[in-house]
């Protein structure tokens, strides 16, 4: 499966990190479960878009953006995904992909009065996929994000909800997954980025954030739903006739 990462960061010019950026991260973690898969990464705000054919799959990464800003390069993805998912090609979405796929199939979008959510969060597995059964106790997954879904798309069934986020994790068919929690997450990325974003979100959400990093950590578990969810629906739909190669950007 050639699997094609849609990537939603930008890097100011001098910065620099101690954390891989999230197609790395992604790859890293999902390697276990999909040793076959071959990747190429595309920032979705500086490079060309491919041809929705020229992939088996995609998937779009968590960003600082919201998709009711009015951003030119948004306009091009929410086109492209339009594309995608009108021919059933495997989409997966996290944080801002979640967001943007519900976008783009005409769902309310927010900006939550509730904050912001961060650290690991409670979540509840409302319903079982083929890759994913029930889980009792609620499940606890690294949040970071203050925009979330007021409604879920048409045709979507839920399949993760919490009193932050009701509507955090849906599926359309076979063909859509999308979480608004992050598989890619370490404790360590996600400490940076609260006290990086500290007056944003407030100095005592903040300081329970961090404190809940100590606590019990799911992110394996919604790695396996990722990889579970890319094996599922490859086996459920022809693979496109891919056109060109796409060179990794």
């Amino acid at each position: 499966m050639q699997i094609c990462i849609l990537h939603i960061g930008h890097t100011e010019p001098g910065a620099t990190s101690r954390h891989p950026p999230s197609p790395e991260r992604f790859k890293t973690a999902l390697a276990p479960h999909l040793p076959q898969a071959r990747w190429t990464t595309i920032s979705a705000i500086a490079g060309e878009l491919p041809n929705a054919q020229d992939f088996d799959a995609y998937l779009i990464t968590g960003g600082k953006y919201s998709v009711f800003d009015p951003y030119p390069w948004q306009d091009r993805l929410f086109d492209f995904l339009r594309e995608v998912m009108a021919l059933e090609i495997p989409l997966a979405g996290i944080c801002y992909g979640h967001q943007a796929i519900a976008h783009v199939l005409g769902a309310k979008v927010v900006r939550s009065d509730k904050g912001y959510g961060v650290g690991l969060m409670p979540v509840n597995v409302t319903a079982a996929r083929p890759w994913c059964a029930i889980q009792t106790p609620p499940v606890m997954l690294h949040a970071m994000h203050q925009d979330q879904l007021a409604e879920l798309p048409e045709d979507a069934e839920l399949f993760l909800s919490s009193d932050f986020c009701p509507f955090s994790g849906y599926t359309i068919g076979q063909s859509v997954f999308a979480i608004q929690q992050h598989p890619d997450f370490t404790p360590a990325l996600n400490q940076d980025l609260i006290e990086r974003r500290m007056e944003r979100i407030g100095h005592e959400n903040a300081a329970q954030a961090i404190a809940s990093l100590n606590g019990r950590d799911d992110t394996e578990l919604s790695v396996a739903w990722l990889a579970g969810f890319f094996i599922h629906s490859g086996t459920n739909v022809e693979a496109p006739q891919r056109r060109s190669a796409v060179p990794h950007l």
